[in-house]
């Protein structure tokens, strides 16, 4: 095959040498030009895969990620991706570490975080318990 008739051509555009370098044809202004371009589309392309609403963390937040978690393993919540099914010793595992959150944050929460805890703890242990004498009938 024919170099000449290939129809494309390729330019060298990188703006430094192998050994680091800049390139004789450079100015530092482009350089300058080149970092502004880059970080534009790193920005562009972290404005994709961050979610549109962000959802600020809270303790409040915390307790419900894992209450969900608890109650997808416990089988009460499908799976997002579809599939429904029980994981009762890592349920087990989620109630545990609520109830070491519990333990650890007596006395530096607000009420409301208090009560949303303990009952978020309470229903979980409530439904865990039914799944298990469920499993042993």
């Amino acid at each position: 095959m024919s170099e000449e008739n290939s129809g494309f051509k390729v330019a060298d555009r990188r703006l430094f040498t192998e050994d680091g370098d800049l390139r004789e044809n450079v100015t530092p202004e482009s350089v300058e030009e080149k970092k502004s371009d880059d970080s534009a589309l790193n920005l562009e392309s972290n404005q994709e895969t961050t979610p549109q609403h962000d959802i600020p963390m809270t303790f409040q937040t915390l307790i419900f990620s894992l209450s969900t978690t608890a109650m997808m393993q416990l089988g009460i919540l499908s799976h997002p991706e579809g599939a429904q099914k029980k994981d009762l010793p890592a349920a087990k595992q989620t109630i545990d570490i609520l109830e070491v959150l519990q333990e650890k944050t007596k006395g530096n929460l607000t009420p409301e975080e208090s009560q949303l805890l303990e009952a978020s703890l309470y229903d979980l242990k409530m439904t865990y318990l039914k799944s298990t004498n469920a499993i042993r009938l």
